[in-house]
């Protein structure tokens, strides 16, 4: 879920042990939206190349960093044939690569997907989003989990933690991303704003 944390190689190797125990579809999970383009096509090329055709290459983009498109049809020109997408971008942080969007794209490269592109942007405007009770939003605190590389489950914490210790919640995630976090490790939180609290001004 944390593919940024480490190199293509190490990655491919992980995702072969999983082919070996019989998946015929590894994705790469960006859940932080940490990645860019040239990261993916590198984690997929890799896979791609240590799989030998035994299984396929999947990619789950996020949004954090604007790039949930750009990272799903870079992965498709790597090779990936499997690519998960939701309609009006339901998901955490700044939401999943959006099934509309990506839809709109691939056609207009050429890409016959058989997908109604129109059916798609009514059902993500007019049934999807008002399910939404907080739609997926860009903003400094997801462009911020992008930009740091931490998954979206730190962010309540962190808002609480800032507001507690009168820190701004990007300097949190800054050094939540700088040691690493990974999903479960949120009570680093309350130490990381209480250390921040504590610093001397510069």
């Amino acid at each position: 879920m944390m593919p940024h944390m480490t190199d293509p190689g190490s990655l491919a190797t992980q995702a072969r042990k999983m082919v070996d125990a019989g998946a015929t579809a590894v994705h790469v999970m960006d859940s932080a939206g940490a990645l860019t383009p040239p990261a993916v096509r590198e984690r997929i090329e890799a896979m791609l190349d240590a799989f030998g055709g035994d299984a396929e290459v999947g990619m789950h983009a996020h949004d954090n960093l604007s790039l949930a498109v750009a990272n799903t049809l870079a992965a498709i020109e790597a090779g990936a044939t499997r690519v998960d997408s939701c309609l009006a971008g339901m998901g955490a942080g700044a939401g999943n690569c959006r099934t509309e969007v990506l839809a709109a794209v691939l056609d207009k490269l050429g890409h016959d997907t058989g997908l109604d592109l129109w059916a798609l942007q009514d059902a993500a405007e007019d049934i999807v989003g008002p399910l939404m009770k907080a739609p997926p939003t860009l903003d400094r605190r997801t462009l911020t989990l992008g930009y740091a590389g931490v998954p979206s489950s730190f962010l309540l914490h962190v808002e609480r933690a800032a507001e507690r210790f009168d820190v701004d919640s990007r300097e949190i995630l800054i050094e939540v991303g700088r040691r690493q976090a990974v999903s479960g490790q949120e009570d680093l939180v309350l130490e990381i704003a209480a250390g921040l609290h504590s610093a001397p001004a510069d």
